[in-house]
C-alpha cells in the first residue's frame, strides 16, 4: 500500500495553502483511511510551523506527475491552519476519551499547541475540541502575552470534569481531580502563572515531533526548582526555568545552583533557562559555567525563541573548552541524551477540591488584561512612579491612549495605582499588581512588597515613608528617576521614527549592576540597553548623574568604568563593545579631567 504524502506551501500571509497528493484511482486513499493512518507532518502557518518544512513523516513519494492527481482541500479557521479531505479527516479522528484526558493534563492550552504535543493534525484536534464546546464539556477564552499573540485557550468545564472522570474510569470526580491538575487549587496556581504557562506550552509544542501520535508530556511543578518539565516520547526531558521581571537574580541563581547539585537520575536531560533580556542571558550563562551546571542553554524569552526550530541560534551555552556556543533549538534537541527521569511530585494531592473553572477564569487578570496592557504593566514594573508623558512617549501612543489602558489596569483589575493629578500623573504597582507579577514569576511576595509597595509606613524614628525601598528611593531622587525614564523613552521614540533604528531592549537600574574581576569590582549603571541605529549596533550603559557637579566628582564616578573597560568583561557582556552614556547636570561637569 502506498503511503500518502502531504505537502505544504506557506506564502507571505499567515494562511497555509495545503494539498493532499493521492495515487490515481483513489484506492490507496480509501485503504489508508480505513486503516487509520497516524498523523503526518505538522500543519502550521506561524513561525512554529515553519520548522522541518519538506520533511514528511512517512517515506517520500515521487513528485506528482500524470499518474497522480491533486485533491483540493479547504482551510480551517484556527490560528494554525490545516487542510484535510473528508476521508482523511474521518480516518484521523481522536477518541473522546483521549481529548478529555489531554485537556485534563494540559489545562488552558491552545489548539495548535495541543495538536503538536499530541502528534495529531491540527484540524483533527480542532474538530474534537469543537465537539466538546458544543455539549458544554469544554470552554475557551482568549489569552495573549507581551511575547505571544492572542489565541483561544481551552479548558474543561465543571461538566467536562465530571464527564472526563466517568470516561477515564474514575469512581468519582474527586478521585479524578486528585490525579490530574484540574483541582481548584491547581487551576488557581496555573491561572496566577498563566503568562509563564503559555510560554512553557509554546516551547513544549516546538520541542515535540508533532507526528505519528507521538505524545509529549508537560508537567508543571507547584514548588520545584523547575517551572515545567517537558518529556518527549523517547524519554528525553527538558527542564524549563523561567526568570520573570519579579524574580531576583539571586533567587534564580539559587535555583540553578540546586539543580547543578541534583543527581543525574533526578534531573532532566537538558535545562532550558528563559531570561527577560540579553543582559541577564550573558550573566546567567557565566553563572551556570562557574556553578558547573551541565547541559544547560539560556535564551531570551520572546516569540522567536519559543517558536524558531532551525533558523536562529538563540540558545547560548558555555564550557571551559570551547567557550560560548550558540545553538538552534533543533541542535539542542539533537544533542540531548536520554538522561535520568526527573523527580516528579506525587500525583495524589492532599488538597483537591472540585473547581468552578468558568468563575475562576472570569476573575483571572491574566485573561482579562490585553497584551498591550501587559506591556504597560511591564514598563511600570521596571520603572515605578513613571510619568504618563514618558510612558506615552515610550509606547508611541497618545496620553489619552495611555489613560485608557491604565484605567483598565487600575479600575477593572486593581493592578496599578495613579499618583498625582493632571500634568503630574505617575503610575506604580498596587498591592494587587505586586501580587500578580510575583505569583506569575514564582517570586517571594514579602520581598517584592518590601521593594515596590507604595503603602504609607513609618521608619524607626516614627517619620512617614513608603513601605517599599524602591519607592523610597524615588521619593528621595525623583529628578534622577525621571531623567532615566526620559532618556529611555526619547531613545525609543527617536528609534521608532526611523525605519532602520530600534531600541531593542533596556534594563532598569534595579537589575543593571555588574560585578567583574572575580567580584572584586562592580559597576551599577542606571540603565543598560541595546540600540540599533541605521544598521549599527550600539550597546550602552547609561549614568544619569545629578550630584557630581564638579569635574573631580565626575571623575570619581568614572573610575569603576575605567577598571571595567580595562577588564575582559565588556566584550562578553554586550558585543561588539558597549558605550557608556554619562549625563551630567552642568557644563562644568562636562569638562575633561
Amino acid at each position: 500500500m502506498e503511503i500518502l504524502r502531504r505537502r505544504r506551501s506557506v506564502g507571505k500571509s499567515n494562511d497555509a495553502a495545503l494539498a493532499l497528493w493521492e495515487p490515481a484511482g483513489g484506492q490507496a486513499l480509501g485503504t489508508g483511511c480505513k486503516a487509520g493512518l497516524p498523523g503526518t507532518a505538522r500543519e502550521s502557518s506561524s513561525k512554529l510551523g515553519n520548522r522541518r518544512t519538506g520533511q514528511p513523516a512517512f517515506p517520500q513519494h515521487p513528485s506528482p506527475g500524470p499518474a497522480n492527481r491533486v485533491v483540493p482541500v479547504t482551510t480551517d479557521t484556527c490560528r494554525w491552519r490545516v487542510a484535510a479531505s473528508p476521508c482523511y479527516a474521518g480516518g484521523m479522528a481522536i477518541s473522546r476519551e483521549r481529548i478529555l484526558d489531554a485537556l485534563a493534563r494540559l489545562p488552558f492550552i491552545d489548539a495548535g499547541e495541543l495538536a503538536l504535543i499530541l502528534g495529531e493534525p491540527t484540524a483533527t484536534v480542532h474538530r474534537a475540541l469543537t465537539a466538546l464546546l458544543k455539549n458544554g464539556a469544554a470552554n475557551r477564552i482568549s489569552h495573549g502575552t507581551a511575547h505571544l499573540p492572542s489565541s483561544h485557550r481551552y479548558y474543561l468545564t465543571g461538566r467536562g470534569i465530571a464527564e472526563a472522570a466517568a470516561a477515564l474510569g474514575y469512581d468519582a470526580p474527586y478521585e479524578f481531580v486528585r490525579a490530574c491538575p484540574v483541582a481548584r487549587q491547581w487551576l488557581a496556581l496555573l491561572l496566577r502563572r498563566m503568562d509563564a504557562v503559555a510560554s512553557a506550552y509554546r516551547l513544549a509544542a516546538t520541542l515535540s515531533p508533532g507526528v505519528d501520535g507521538l505524545d509529549t508530556e508537560v508537567e508543571f511543578q507547584r514548588r520545584g526548582r523547575f517551572d515545567a518539565v517537558v518529556t518527549l516520547h523517547d524519554g528525553r526531558s527538558f527542564g524549563v526555568v523561567r526568570q520573570g521581571q519579579a524574580l531576583r537574580r539571586r533567587s534564580l541563581y539559587d535555583r540553578l545552583r540546586a539543580i547543578a547539585e541534583y543527581h543525574y537520575t533526578r534531573r532532566p536531560s537538558v535545562v532550558l533557562i528563559l531570561v527577560p533580556s540579553p543582559w541577564e542571558q550573558r550573566l546567567t550563562n557565566d553563572f551556570c559555567l562557574n556553578a558547573d551546571l551541565r547541559d544547560y542553554y539560556v535564551a531570551v524569552e520572546r516569540r522567536e525563541t519559543l517558536e524558531e526550530w532551525e533558523n536562529s541560534t538563540l540558545w547560548h551555552s558555555a564550557n571551559w573548552t570551547f567557550g560560548r556556543t550558540y545553538r538552534t533549538l533543533e541542535q539542542v534537541v539533537s544533542q540531548a541524551g536520554a538522561g535520568g527521569r526527573p523527580f516528579t511530585e506525587t500525583p495524589e494531592r492532599k488538597r483537591a477540591s472540585l473547581p468552578d473553572p468558568e468563575r475562576m477564569v472570569r476573575s483571572a487578570p491574566a485573561f482579562g488584561v490585553s497584551p498591550a496592557e501587559k506591556r504597560v504593566l511591564d514598563l511600570i514594573t521596571d520603572h515605578p512612579m513613571i510619568p504618563r508623558q514618558h510612558l506615552a512617549r515610550w509606547l508611541g501612543v497618545s496620553d489619552g491612549r495611555v489613560s485608557q489602558m491604565t484605567r483598565s489596569l487600575q479600575d477593572a483589575w486593581g493592578l496599578i495605582e495613579q499618583h498625582g493629578k493632571r500634568a503630574n500623573v505617575r503610575y506604580t504597582l498596587s498591592e494587587g499588581g505586586i501580587g500578580y507579577v510575583t505569583r506569575r514569576d514564582r517570586a517571594q511576595l514579602s520581598t517584592n512588597m518590601a521593594a515596590w509597595s507604595a503603602e504609607p509606613a513609618t521608619d524607626n524614628h516614627g517619620r512617614p515613608r513608603p513601605r517599599g525601598h524602591r519607592i523610597l528611593t524615588w521619593v528621595r531622587q525623583a529628578n534622577h528617576a525621571d531623567g532615566i525614564t526620559w532618556l529611555l523613552s526619547e531613545l525609543a521614540a527617536e528609534a521608532r521614527a526611523d525605519a532602520d533604528s530600534e531600541l531593542q531592549w533596556s534594563v532598569p537600574a534595579a537589575r543593571a549592576d555588574r560585578a567583574f574581576n572575580r567580584g572584586d569590582d562592580a559597576i551599577a549603571p542606571d540603565a543598560v540597553g541595546h540600540l540599533l541605529v541605521g544598521g549599527l549596533h550600539v550597546p550602552f550603559h547609561f549614568e544619569h548623574e545629578l550630584r557630581a557637579r564638579h569635574p573631580r566628582g565626575v571623575a570619581a564616578r568614572l573610575r569603576p568604568y575605567v577598571r571595567y573597560y580595562r577588564s575582559d568583561a565588556p566584550r562578553g557582556d554586550q558585543p561588539p563593545f558597549p558605550t557608556t552614556l554619562f549625563l551630567v547636570d552642568t557644563q562644568e561637569g562636562r569638562r575633561p579631567t
